[in-house]
């Protein structure tokens, strides 16, 4: 009987565990954005040539803009390298004869500081966004959030459970089925 004493112990630990580490997952998912070290939004207007916002990307090591308004600093649209390759690769284009506005992505969904973490990951999972443009709130771009903050953001804070990884995956052995 000791035995399935024991058992049942570590069940309960295993159990105790999981309920903990999922306890500080939802403390993480309700933290405000503003904790997130969100680059800086790089801006063109609507009117640069394709050609020159790819470069502008390149130099930058971005993967996304933001197309403003040059008077007001009204967000118009999103350039992302998805856009790049969805809209305007394989066509032949001369990149120095096309507008960015051509090929953006129109009226992004944008989030402040004050929206939570968690509602920034669960539009990039639902809606498949790669980058969040974040806006303060006078309507104007604060930064540009993307998944790989997000990631920077849960490894600084929860460091023991990244690099803790066991070095194998746990791959099943048997092969049913096909």
């Amino acid at each position: 009987m000791p035995g399935i004493d024991h058992e049942m112990d570590e069940e309960m630990y295993h159990e105790t565990t999981v309920l903990h580490r999922r306890h500080l997952t939802d403390q993480v998912l309700r933290v405000p954005i503003k904790h997130i070290n969100v680059r800086e939004a790089i801006c063109v207007a609507p009117d640069k040539q394709l050609q020159h916002v790819v470069e502008i990307m390149r130099e930058k090591r971005t993967g996304a803009v933001l197309v403003c308004d040059e008077g007001s600093s009204e967000i118009l649209g999103i350039f992302s390298e998805r856009d790049l390759l969805l809209r305007v690769a394989g066509r032949g284009w001369n990149f120095h004869q096309h507008q960015i506005r051509e090929v953006m992505s129109k009226s992004p969904e944008c989030m402040t500081p004050k929206d939570k973490i968690g509602h920034a990951i669960n539009k990039m999972m639902v809606k498949g966004y790669r980058h969040i443009p974040i806006i303060c709130e006078k309507g104007k771009p604060y930064g540009m959030l993307s998944v790989r903050d997000i990631l920077i953001f849960l490894c600084e804070h929860f460091p023991e459970d990244v690099i803790n990884l066991p070095p194998e995956p746990m791959i099943p052995t048997d092969r049913d089925g096909g």
